[in-house]
């Protein structure tokens, strides 16, 4: 009987033991856990997304109840390029690249 009592305690221990240590200990850096790998692409998404929102269809801006056609995507998009609005090159890129995928055009 105490042979079984060992065994089975010393299997819960080896089944136990690698989710404690998963779970709770120490990870090391900013206890936060490892970091995220962030993906560019949704990254320039997203900044393209606020940049568009701020300076093309804000409710002071020209085109303030936004658009859904392609072809004045199109048109705001070679506006864009032409750097008619203010926009920074790194935004104007950004832009460009939220506008593409958005509305699925070729800027």
């Amino acid at each position: 009987m105490k042979k079984l009592c060992l065994i089975l305690a010393t299997a819960s221990v080896m089944v136990a033991a690698p989710a404690l240590a998963s779970s709770g200990g120490y990870s090391g850096g900013d206890g936060f856990g490892a970091s995220q790998p962030r993906d560019p692409r949704a990254a320039a998404f997203s900044k393209g997304k606020r940049a568009f929102n701020k300076r093309i269809t804000c409710k002071k801006c020209e085109y303030k109840g936004g658009f859904t056609d392609g072809k004045t995507a199109r048109a705001v998009a070679a506006r864009v390029k032409a750097g008619e609005f203010n926009l920074k090159a790194k935004q104007r890129q950004a832009v460009l690249y939220y506008m593409s995928e958005r509305y699925s055009i070729i800027p």
